[in-house]
């Protein structure tokens, strides 16, 4: 019998990235402005939507795709993983470097360590037919 859970992880993966894609589509500069990022101009706009909107979206999609096929899950569940990992990691060495700012920054970095984590266990535990 296969594990289920996996494919719900990924299922939240999937609307989590695609949430923080879309919002990044239709409210780039409020977004960024949570975590203290400011838009000089519109060529910063246009690189925060494609690089924060697009490959957040692009990146949902692609672990919907995992999540719909029981063949599929555990690449889908690696990729999440690699992703979480690589963007918890980039944060946590900014935040040896800088400081933390603020709290907010802190739960960003907390629920990337937690979507790493959860993947990588679900990873391990599935079994691919």
């Amino acid at each position: 019998m296969q594990f289920r859970g996996g494919r719900i992880i990924l299922a939240l993966d999937a609307l989590l990235f695609g949430g923080f894609g879309a919002l990044y589509w239709v409210i780039p500069e409020s977004m960024a402005g949570k975590v203290g990022i400011t838009v000089a101009n519109t060529g910063g706009l246009i690189d925060l939507q494609g690089l924060y909107g697009g490959l957040e979206l692009g990146l949902a999609c692609f672990l919907a795709f995992c999540a719909a096929s029981a063949a599929r899950t555990r690449l889908g569940l690696v990729a999440g993983s690699c992703a979480l990992s690589g963007i918890a990691l980039s944060r946590l060495v900014a935040i040896a470097h800088f400081g933390l700012p603020d709290s907010s920054v802190a739960t960003l970095v907390g629920m990337d360590l937690l979507g790493a984590v959860l993947n990588v266990v679900f990873a391990l535990r599935y079994r691919s037919k």
